[in-house]
C-alpha cells in the first residue's frame, strides 16, 4: 500500500504557492485518468498535539480519500495544515492548495467540511465565490459544491449576512471607542516618553550639542524617570525619541 500525503512537523507551516507534485499521490489513489475529475485534498487541524498524533487529520484523509474512490474522483494529493492561529491569512497549506488548483495542477479542491478549510463564515463563502469566478471546483464530503446553482445563492446569502456582522462589530466598537474618550479614558496605548521629555531631549540634542549617551546619562543625573519604569535611560532610547520627533 502507498504511503500516506506526507505530514508536516509539529507546527509545521508551508508556504504558499508550494507545488502539489511535493506530496505525491494520496493513500490508495491511481494516476488521473482521461476526463476524471482531478482534486486536490485539503485537511487541517487546529492544535499542533493533533497535528503530531494524527488524531483528526488521519480522519479527514480517510472521509477524502472514500469519496473520491465512490466518485470515481482522481486525488492528486492531499495538503495539510497544522495550525494554532485564528489568522486565515496563515492557512499556508489552503493557500498552497488553491494556487495548485489555480496552476492547473488539478480541477478542484475536496476538503472534509467547510469549517475544516476556513475560520468564518465570510471566508467560506468567499472562498466559495472564488471558487465559481475562477472556473474550479470547492467540493466537501458533506455536500457542498461550487458548481451547484443552488447552492450558489447560499454562498450569496452568507457573504451578506457576514459583511453585515462585520459592519455591526465594527459600528459597536467605534461607539464604545467614543463612549470611553467622552468619559475621559485614555485609548489606546500610551507614550511611553512623555511630550515634555521629548522636547527636552531635542534641546539637549540641537541647543547643547549632546550625544545620545551623554543625553541619557544627563536625564539620569536630573533624576528624568525612564520610560517602562526602568532603572536608568538608555542611548537606544534617546535615539527612538530624537527619529520620531524629527519626523514629526
Amino acid at each position: 500500500m502507498a504511503s500516506s500525503a506526507a505530514r508536516p512537523r509539529t507546527g509545521a507551516r508551508e508556504a504558499p504557492g508550494t507545488s502539489a507534485a511535493r506530496y505525491g499521490p494520496a493513500r490508495g489513489q491511481e494516476r488521473a485518468a482521461p476526463g476524471r475529475l482531478r482534486l486536490i485534498g485539503y485537511v487541517r487541524v487546529s492544535t499542533r498535539d493533533q497535528g503530531s498524533n494524527g488524531h483528526g487529520l488521519d480522519a479527514q484523509r480517510s472521509a477524502i480519500e472514500r469519496y473520491c474512490r465512490a466518485n470515481g474522483y482522481t486525488l492528486v494529493t492531499i495538503i495539510p495544515d497544522v495550525m494554532t492561529t485564528r489568522s486565515i491569512d496563515k492557512l499556508y497549506g489552503r493557500s498552497a492548495a488553491v494556487a495548485a488548483v489555480e496552476a492547473g495542477l488539478a480541477d478542484g479542491l475536496l476538503i472534509s467540511t467547510l469549517d475544516r478549510a476556513t475560520r468564518s463564515t465570510l471566508d467560506g463563502a468567499v472562498l466559495l465565490d472564488q471558487a465559481r469566478r475562477k472556473g474550479w471546483r470547492l467540493l466537501s464530503v458533506d455536500g457542498i459544491d461550487s458548481d451547484n446553482e443552488q447552492q450558489a445563492l447560499l454562498t450569496d446569502i452568507r457573504i451578506a449576512v457576514a459583511a453585515e456582522e462585520r459592519r455591526k462589530i465594527s459600528e459597536r466598537t467605534k461607539a464604545g471607542l467614543e463612549a470611553a474618550r467622552e468619559k475621559g479614558k485614555v485609548i489606546g496605548r500610551p507614550r511611553s516618553v512623555t511630550a515634555a521629555v521629548a522636547r527636552r531631549i531635542v534641546r539637549l540634542r540641537t541647543r547643547d550639542g549632546l550625544s545620545a549617551n551623554a543625553i541619557a546619562l544627563a536625564l539620569d543625573k536630573a533624576k528624568v524617570p525612564p520610560p517602562g519604569n526602568g532603572a536608568r535611560w538608555h542611548h537606544s532610547t534617546v535615539r527612538a525619541v530624537l527619529a520620531r520627533e524629527d519626523q514629526t
